[in-house]
């Protein structure tokens, strides 16, 4: 994933502070994706993609491998974590979730999946309250 962080932030638009929260969702696909996904498994693989829409938005894409052999299959949710809930993991997508204009998932049950993100590079996220609890 330090690989995917280095070739993103190498666009020149995304070296002044805004490639961050680029950065961060386009992170947090592929982490779920090593995570949930036979892209973790050895000599798994994923796909990357990243596009500049305007000088606004990002639209990035993370395409897995597919379920694990062994282990079931995973579909893509946001999970709610309650402030103060020391569970670790399940807050790549809720991250994605409120960072990100918009965030969906294609393909079906069983096969490979890709998800995509579009982030605005002018802006803040709106994270909410929960954020600041989960973040002290």
């Amino acid at each position: 994933m330090a690989l995917a962080r280095e070739w993103l932030l190498r666009n020149a638009r995304l070296q002044d502070g805004s490639g961050f929260w680029v950065e961060l969702v386009l992170s947090e696909l592929a982490t779920n994706a090593v995570q949930h996904t036979a892209t973790g498994e050895p000599h798994g693989r994923m796909g990357i993609s990243f596009e500049l829409l305007g000088n606004q938005v990002a639209l990035m894409s993370v395409v897995d491998q597919g379920p694990r052999l062994r282990g079931g299959v995973k579909m893509p949710q946001v999970v709610d974590r309650q402030p103060g809930e020391m569970h670790p993991g399940g807050r790549g997508l809720w991250l994605v979730d409120r960072i990100a204009e918009y965030w969906w998932w294609e393909g079906r049950r069983g096969f490979p999946l890709e998800m995509r993100a579009m982030v605005r590079l002018d802006r803040e996220p709106d994270l909410g309250e929960s954020w600041l609890a989960l973040a002290s």
